[in-house]
């Protein structure tokens, strides 16, 4: 079967054969491409934008790789071009069936605008129309507004633009869930939000696989993990709720001044950070947190299991999610987690049994769990067990890609 992945991002290996860097977004995609590329039953082609100066086509390992010019720009505007583009991928690679993952680029709508004969599976990964609306996260309107530099104002990259966007791209994703048929997600949560935009999708649960290195990882210690350290995701906008996680981490300092919090992702230098990040350490400043924070830059996969490992706990604040990358991570290599009652979250984390979970807002009980794992260590040791088990059988690799296939060949098979 051939198969059309449509993506807003381009994978390692293209980027690689293309020179070029690529986020590390998406992670999740690359167990899948890894088996595909031993299964001869596929032939897999990607289609995205990026940096580039031309239409690129490269193959890497059986897999055809579609990169077109424009970057962000043309992932986020809807045009003419964009949709001669989706046809000529159509007209050269003529697969069996298109798979979209995620709703809220310019590729999405215009693939079902093209209404294509091949049937059209949808993939969500995260759902703007509940995240645009919990955007802001309990941050007030003065300091929400006042979260931006001067430059951010004159180039409309200010959080209030930023959010501003998410809700034109929750427009979009309305009118592409409107339009397709079959969708798959991970969480019950994913399942009620697309359902309350169109009644009539058919919804397949579909967890997604790790990254490849924590699968041979080796699973958290507390003998190996520094006694009163956090680690938490990457937070460069307030609804990651990193703002939240801050006031908790300064009660905490108040029974463990050498409590450390690790944070990836975000920019580690004031004068280089976007208007939320400078609110981040004004606020750290004010809490006297400075010596307690530190911003540990972009990290690799692999990089991200040496700081679950040797973390004490994993904390994800935020205000609205889905089922966080982060969060997964972490339990699949067992460190001990506390996750806010959002989303699709509650979902992966099982109260008292494989963490903890707390309201968004109460920072002073976030405050307080943390300080109950710094003290107990049963009970870190038995939320770290129960976590990978569950984990494990969440993120199976071969269950999940079989799963996946099964979908492709029903969908094949209907066609």
């Amino acid at each position: 079967m051939k198969v059309l992945w449509v993506l807003n991002m381009m994978l390692p290996d293209a980027a690689k054969a293309l020179n070029k860097g690529t986020t590390t977004s998406g992670t999740w995609l690359l167990d899948y491409v890894n088996s595909i590329k031993a299964d001869e039953e596929i032939e897999l082609a990607t289609m995205t934008y990026a940096g580039v100066d031309k239409l690129e086509v490269v193959t890497v390992d059986r897999i055809k790789h579609y990169v077109f010019p424009g970057g962000g720009k043309r992932l986020l505007i809807s045009s003419k071009k964009t949709l001669a583009d989706c046809r000529y991928v159509l007209d050269d690679f003529k697969p069996d069936l298109i798979h979209l993952h995620g709703t809220e680029y310019s590729m999405a709508r215009a693939m079902v605008d093209i209404q294509p004969i091949q049937p059209v599976l949808l993939t969500i990964q995260g759902i703007l129309t509940r995240i645009s609306q919990e955007f802001k996260a309990g941050l007030t309107t003065r300091e929400f507004l006042s979260a931006a530099t001067l430059k951010q104002w004159l180039t409309l990259k200010a959080p209030i633009f930023t959010h501003q966007l998410y809700l034109k791209n929750a427009k979009r994703e309305r009118y592409v869930l409107q339009h397709v048929k079959r969708v798959t997600g991970r969480v019950d949560w994913d399942k009620a939000v697309m359902l309350s935009i169109n009644p009539n999708l058919q919804y397949d649960r579909l967890n997604y696989n790790v990254p490849p290195v924590f699968y041979d990882a080796e699973k958290w210690q507390i003998s190996k993990a520094e006694p009163h350290s956090i680690y938490t995701g990457a937070s460069k906008y307030p609804l990651k709720g990193l703002h939240m996680l801050i006031r908790a981490l300064a009660l905490v300092k108040l029974k463990y001044p050498d409590v450390r919090l690790y944070v990836p992702g975000n920019s580690t230098s004031y004068q280089k950070s976007n208007g939320y990040e400078r609110y981040l350490h004004k606020l750290i400043n004010k809490l006297g947190l400075a010596e307690n924070v530190e911003f540990v830059g972009r990290k690799s996969s692999a990089e991200i299991v040496e700081l679950l490992q040797k973390s004490r706990i994993c904390v994800l604040p935020s205000a609205m999610e889905g089922a966080s990358a982060t969060l997964r991570e972490a339990m699949m290599i067992g460190t001990p987690s506390i996750c806010s009652f959002r989303g699709g979250m509650v979902d992966l984390i099982q109260d008292g049994h494989s963490g903890f979970c707390y309201d968004f807002n109460e920072y002073p009980v976030l405050a307080d769990r943390i300080c109950r794992l710094i003290e107990d260590d049963a009970l870190c040791c038995k939320f770290s067990k129960n976590a990978i088990e569950n984990a494990e059988q969440r993120h199976a690799r071969q269950e999940n890609y079989q799963a996946l296939k099964n979908i492709y060949r029903e969908m094949l098979a209907e066609k």
